[in-house]
């Protein structure tokens, strides 16, 4: 049986060390590397390169690993890596031609910075993951609008509004700021397990860190405390939809 255990042991071991489990420094580079994932929730897409979701981030190499949850099979979500999030859009063989649901994608370009998912085919809504070793932990979003809510029971608990997170959390100083054309919208930052709609199974509310209402522009602040989750959302609040958004947002 000691044997047994031991070659257990050792099997368990050696794939880890390969990976760089054990080491402080993978990859050789002398500092310490850091996963994060950047997420969004109940974004909407709409066709058109010109609604191109676009994202803005700051990976410490060229790639990152992509990953969007769908509202309808049908049409496709090209994915794009760019430079920066203004850069046009590559030619096509540079590009993700679909983006399968639940499917990891990597996208890799020379000083890449960014990326854009275009919709070919009717307006949905998707959840997409973007993992990347940090490099910096300030974001840029860009998306076609936020509808009217069709009403409070239907969108309780965030389950219509854009929701983004930046995981791990860390300690310290957190700003954000949205712009759009259109109503009046509400800007928050909330801690909780948003993402996995805490509220609607216990009923606790989340605590609001920050928060601002009204016309655009609007920006909040918070001071951050890990290991709690924390979630950025954009409410719409008037009677009309909110067009052509960009969130900015700049965590510890």
């Amino acid at each position: 049986m000691h044997r047994v255990a031991f070659a257990v042991a050792l099997l368990v071991t050696i794939p880890a060390c390969r990976q760089g489990f054990f080491d402080p420094t993978p990859n050789g580079t002398g500092q310490p590397v850091t996963a994060v994932e950047v997420i969004g929730r109940n974004v909407r897409m709409l066709a058109g390169a010109s609604n191109a979701i676009r994202v803005s981030f700051n990976p410490k190499d060229p790639s990152a690993r992509l990953r969007i949850e769908r509202s309808g099979s049908t049409g496709r979500v090209v994915a794009c890596p760019l430079r920066t999030i203004d850069d046009p859009l590559p030619p096509v063989d540079h590009c993700i031609p679909d983006v399968p649901a639940g499917v990891r994608e990597n996208l890799t370009t020379s000083g890449l910075g960014a990326l854009a998912l275009v919709r070919e085919g009717g307006p949905i809504t998707i959840e997409f993951r973007i993992g990347y070793e940090e490099g910096g932990r300030s974001l840029a979003i860009r998306f076609p609008d936020v509808p009217r809510p069709p009403g409070p029971s239907a969108c309780k608990d965030n389950a219509c509004n854009p929701v983004f997170e930046l995981q791990p959390v860390r300690g310290g100083a957190f700003t954000a700021a949205g712009r759009w054309e259109g109503g009046d919208a509400k800007l928050e930052l909330l801690e909780g397990r948003v993402l996995a709609r805490e509220l609607s199974s216990t009923g606790i509310p989340y605590r609001i860190a920050a928060t601002r209402s009204g016309a655009s522009r609007l920006s909040i602040e918070a001071r951050l405390n890990a290991p709690s989750e924390y979630a950025l959302t954009l409410t719409n609040i008037g009677t009309a939809d909110l067009r052509t958004i960009e969130i900015d947002a700049s965590w510890p």
